[in-house]
């Protein structure tokens, strides 16, 4: 299978049939192409080899990916010194979910400098990883978890992009008073982040479990072991361990937290989570460290 062709110029076209594009996101810059080109990947068949080959046209990309997998996030005994290396050592799925990281977090390091625009990029990141865990328990791959986990929130990275000051300043006002944060977007932008991922996501032409978790991951009554049901909870959860958009003020007993998971043995996935977040704090530490 041929890889999909590089759109650096832009972000990708939308199919012939998709609603025109959101006039707030009009002025997005573009994502990187490798990033593209990534999810573009997902349930295809492409050779690692091939993916290899990708990564290796992005030099500062691929020398990122060696510097994660060389870091104490993996504790690996022996030196990683090519992509193809990482792929044997870290395997193929784990090396494209550190490359699609590495090539989203480029794109937001040039608006991340206030604290609150960087919380939005650590959620996402926190969402992912929770996701990838937790993955089993819903029947999920840990590779598409861990993508829609990491995408999930990417109209609010999108929309922050476009009016990162507006942004900031929303995101102050929200940890401070009490109001629904999908409808102030709507009247400051006329669109909300789920809203504005789920256009990017068809543009992109993800597949539809993937969008269909990107638009509505705080929605309720979301079929159980579906994708869209991980990412709500490991949403939730993100934010329950101190990983949200904005911080979070009211006591939230896990155990109803994964409740929509409707798994059979709850205790198990609370093991888990309660291991979870001094790995999403290394795993942050790392990743972002030159951000």
């Amino acid at each position: 299978m041929a890889l999909p062709q590089s759109t650096a110029s832009s972000t990708s076209q939308p199919p012939a049939n998709a609603v025109a594009q959101p006039w707030a996101i009009k002025n997005l810059p573009p994502f990187p192409a490798v990033a593209l080109q990534l999810m573009g990947l997902l349930d295809s068949d492409v050779p690692v080899k091939d993916v290899v080959k990708l990564l290796r046209m992005d030099p500062a990309l691929s020398a990122e990916i060696l510097r994660v997998s060389n870091s104490p996030l993996y504790g690996l005994s022996r030196h990683v010194d090519s992509v193809s290396h990482a792929v044997v050592v870290l395997g193929g799925d784990a090396v494209k979910r550190l490359a699609l990281t590495v090539a989203l977090g480029r794109f937001t390091q040039n608006f991340m400098k206030h604290k609150g625009l960087r919380r939005c990029w650590d959620h996402s990141v926190a969402c992912a990883l929770i996701a990838e865990d937790l993955a089993e328990f819903a029947g999920q791959t840990k590779d598409r978890a861990y993508t829609a986990g990491l995408l999930h929130d990417v109209g609010r990275l999108a929309l922050l992009a476009c009016y990162p000051d507006e942004y900031e300043n929303l995101l102050a006002v929200a940890s401070e008073n009490d109001f629904d944060f999908r409808t102030t977007e709507k009247k400051l932008f006329e669109i909300d982040h789920c809203s504005a991922g789920h256009w990017l996501s068809k543009s992109w032409n993800l597949p539809p479990d993937m969008t269909e978790a990107i638009a509505s991951h705080h929605e309720a009554g979301l079929a159980r072991g579906s994708l869209a049901s991980l990412i709500a909870v490991s949403d939730s959860l993100a934010a329950a361990l101190g990983y949200g958009t904005v911080e979070f003020k009211t006591e939230t007993q896990l155990s109803d937290v994964i409740a929509p998971l409707g798994v059979g043995d709850p205790d198990a996935v609370l093991k888990k989570v309660e291991a979870l977040s001094g790995r999403i704090s290394e795993a942050l530490a790392v990743i972002s460290s030159r951000r």
